[in-house]
């Protein structure tokens, strides 16, 4: 069996980021009573690690432009994983 696509990775990773996000860090804000409005913040930094992790730059790999910052692509593809993580919810949730 081959890899997943560019796509089904991203898709795979923002629900990943979604679920860590949700089940690591919302009771954990909850409990130290901080509002549950940070989440988002915490998503961006799980997507960023994630696409750092995996070394996954989607600019690079559906647009074939190189960044002149090294791992920029790569950050800015985790600020959409973590973004993506609640539209992936979303979706699975509502299908």
């Amino acid at each position: 069996m081959e890899g997943l696509t560019p796509l089904g990775l991203i898709l795979a990773l923002a629900f990943l980021a979604e679920s860590l996000t949700e089940y690591l860090f919302a009771d954990l804000l909850v409990s130290i009573k901080v509002d549950t409005k940070y989440l988002k913040y915490v998503a961006a930094l799980v997507g960023v690690a994630l696409a750092l992790a995996y070394g996954l730059d989607a600019i690079q790999e559906f647009f074939a432009v190189s960044p002149g910052l090294p791992h920029l692509g790569q950050v800015l593809t985790g600020l959409i994983l973590g973004r993506g993580a609640n539209y992936t919810h979303d979706f699975i949730v509502n299908t």
